[in-house]
């Protein structure tokens, strides 16, 4: 499906919305697997971005949310169709010219179907709440549309985001927080550290800005409090240094092997990381101001296409179910509580494996989303691309800039390339986040590359 219109005047407007659930809405634990929130640390918001070139109308929404697994609310209903149908019908902007986004932050309701979020009562009426609210940001975007101008830059960060899978010497994958000493290092493994910013100017300066970066939003992951993690700070604050900024949006790119620096820390590590994005966008934003010399054209189109993606290869499910059987009367027979702990835990991993392997080995039909804007292309993936997938992107040729959006119009779990397959590691276990097999990853790419070809052809 293909969009397009003749270059016009480009029109631009921005809103966000409140979207804190109400703390009957679980996330995702270890043990149990939804565990709930005792307290809100920082509230949630979804923006909008709404964009209009004469013919063509689009919409794209980025919440404070761990992601949307189209089948959240049922197997029998596609959550994500539902929220951009409703915006096509209450603000005229076509359902294929919607993207919706996260940024992955993992302190938020568990909207990715690691477990049956219908099973706890009152799920399904807030998330008929979230709906309503994800379509209102966009029609209030829609009615703060006016002219504006496109300007993009990018500049490195540092201090914020690391490879998670560090190769040692011994063959062994590392996270930094466990690596015994550098000496041991193989291969620090790809981080990409740049950041994007496409601000959106009137007259008077910076209406809206995206900041597209790629890092896991982990930093205080497990805890019973709500918070939107640095990338939540990190646009409050750019909004609080440039009062002509009226929304900052945040987009997380190719983030699937990407952690904070620190791993799983605590709530100073948040406002660190996130002062340093902060201070990044500002950068980048004082910089574009400064010059038209970064001006896009206002040329807007959207392509996308469906694709089958095979699922990953599955065990048979009966010695799986034998081992769960026998983790469960190890947990029931042990009396120490470190030792029911750790024993717990083994139930823990194989429980994943069950779970897993009972969803099946259908393929998945995923859609991948190409939005140019001026000279950018937004490449949306319904899943979490590796940083190899998101510089790969960045090279391909037509656009000034391609930019990978994770986590866009569904979860379909890790999108891992064929070299962490033979690596291993937990991206690539057996577990519910392991839906799609390492043909996936170059399938995906190679669509985004056609849709890219298609919209600068």
């Amino acid at each position: 499906m293909t969009t397009s219109q003749t270059p016009s005047q480009l029109l631009a407007g921005s809103a966000g919305i409140d979207i804190t659930p109400p703390l009957t809405i679980p996330y995702l634990g270890w043990v149990p697997r939804h565990a709930f929130f005792e307290g809100v640390h920082d509230p949630l918001y979804a923006k909008a971005l709404a964009l209009d070139a004469g013919q063509c109308r689009v919409a794209i929404v980025s919440a404070d949310s761990i992601g949307f697994s189209k089948n959240v609310a049922g197997d029998d209903r596609d959550f994500v169709a539902e929220v951009r149908l409703a915006i096509e019908r209450e603000c005229g902007i076509p359902a294929g010219n919607v993207m919706l986004c996260a940024s992955h932050a993992h302190s938020t309701p568990e909207t990715i179907g690691i477990r049956n979020l219908m099973e706890h009562p009152g799920t399904l009426e807030w998330l008929h709440t979230l709906k309503q609210q994800l379509v209102d940001v966009v029609a209030a975007a829609v009615r703060n549309l006016s002219p504006a101008r496109l300007k993009s830059g990018s500049l490195k960060v540092e201090g914020i985001a690391r490879s998670r899978r560090i190769l040692g010497k011994d063959g062994k994958l590392y996270q930094f927080r466990n690596l015994p000493s550098e000496e041991i290092v193989a291969d620090w493994g790809l981080c990409d550290s740049e950041l994007t910013v496409l601000c959106f100017e009137s007259l008077g300066g910076p209406r809206t800005v995206l900041a597209f970066f790629s890092c896991h939003p982990t930093t205080v992951q497990v805890q019973p409090l709500v918070s939107a993690d640095f990338p939540g700070v990190a646009m409050s604050r750019v909004e609080q240094a440039l009062p002509e900024c009226e929304n900052s949006i945040f987009i997380q790119g190719a983030a699937g092997d990407i952690n904070p620096v620190g791993g799983n820390t605590n709530f100073c590590d948040v406002e660190r990381y996130a002062q340093i994005l902060a201070d990044g966008i500002i950068q980048q934003v004082m910089t574009l101001s400064e010059s038209d010399d970064s001006i896009s054209p206002c040329e807007l189109r959207v392509a996308s296409e469906v694709v089958a993606l095979p699922s990953r290869e599955l065990p048979e499910l009966g010695p799986l179910e034998e081992e769960r059987r026998h983790a469960e009367e190890e947990v029931r027979k042990t009396s120490d509580l470190e030792e029911r702990k750790q024993k717990e835990r083994q139930l823990h991993r194989v429980t994943e494996k069950v779970e897993r392997v009972l969803r099946g080995n259908a393929p998945r039909l995923a859609e991948v989303q190409v939005i140019r804007i001026g000279d950018c292309a937004l490449v949306g993936v319904p899943g979490e691309p590796f940083a190899e997938m998101g510089l790969a992107m960045k090279e391909l040729s037509g656009p000034a800039r391609t930019l990978c959006a994770g986590y866009a119009n569904d979860w379909l779990g890790y999108l891992a390339p064929p070299s962490a397959w033979e690596l291993g590691g937990y991206e690539v276990s057996l577990g519910t986040w392991s839906i799609l097999g390492p043909e996936a990853h170059q399938i995906v790419l190679d669509t985004a590359e056609r849709l890219v070809s298609q919209l600068w052809g």
